[in-house]
């Protein structure tokens, strides 16, 4: 009986020792970043081929930060993700083509991009996991624009719309070259993200957030009155309209958004 007692526990010691050793192997391990796939069409053979993709720029800005990107390819179903969501430790929302007005109930204006509800449906069910289940989120460009929507938010379908005279948003130049300057609100996250002070970005887009959703607030602007960036107020969500990935190296500050994302999910 003794003996039996014995090997009981032995049993158990060495069970909490390797569950502790599982414990200090995951705490070290690095913080998987789901990346929101998007659709193309590959023309490099003799026909189209269909792909789910995401620019590589992205997944190098996640794993100079200390995480490991992953792909989340559009499905059918957005719910069928819900098991590889669970896995990530946060979401990377990058850019793309327009959000289809009809999810923010407007009806298609003259200037309108082009559309993918598919891909629509599946991020904004990915937005909502990731609020539901506290994950951090770096958006980017489409993806604050996305985000916006998600969250009950509305866009200006063309940034003319917006203001007639606004400056130069969708630039010709290289992807990291520096065209306009970003003004942030002192007291927001971005601001102790990347510094309180105006910063040059590249810029992409044509359109902008017309009426903030749920839980966001504006935090940054262009000169002509564009706003550059969104966030939630404990910061889970950060969201800019240009594209960092592109300026790690023309702007170093941009590194901290991707650095902020990875410490947040390694928590």
């Amino acid at each position: 009986c003794k003996r039996k007692q014995n090997g009981v526990e032995y049993a158990r010691t060495k069970r909490n020792q390797q569950n502790k050793a599982y414990m200090e192997d995951i705490q070290m391990k690095k913080p998987i970043i789901g990346i929101l796939g998007a659709h193309m069409s590959n023309n490099g053979g003799p026909a189209p081929v269909p792909a789910d993709y995401v620019n590589h720029a992205y997944c190098a800005g996640v794993e100079n930060a200390g995480g490991i990107p992953i792909l989340l390819p559009v499905l059918k179903d957005p719910a069928d993700m819900d098991p590889v969501l669970a896995m990530c430790d946060g979401l990377l929302i990058p850019g793309g083509v327009d959000v289809d007005p009809r999810f923010y109930s407007e009806d298609p204006s003259p200037l309108l991009g082009s559309l993918d509800s598919a891909m629509d449906r599946f991020w904004i069910h990915a937005a909502n996991y990731a609020l539901e289940h506290k994950m951090p989120v770096l958006g980017i460009c489409r993806g604050l624009q996305l985000v916006n929507v998600a969250f009950g938010g509305s866009l200006y379908q063309d940034l003319s719309y917006k203001n007639q005279d606004h400056m130069l948003h969708s630039q010709k130049q290289n992807r990291d070259y520096l065209i306009h300057q970003v003004t942030m609100d002192a007291d927001s996250h971005l601001a102790s993200i990347l510094g309180a002070e105006p910063v040059y970005t590249n810029t992409m887009h044509h359109q902008c957030v017309k009426e903030p959703g749920k839980g966001l607030k504006i935090t940054a602007h262009t000169a002509d009155g564009i706003p550059e960036a969104m966030e939630t107020d404990g910061g889970q969500f950060i969201l800019v309209q240009w594209h960092p990935e592109e300026l790690q190296d023309s702007e170093p500050r941009m590194r901290g958004l991707f650095k902020n994302l990875i410490e947040k999910a390694s928590k």
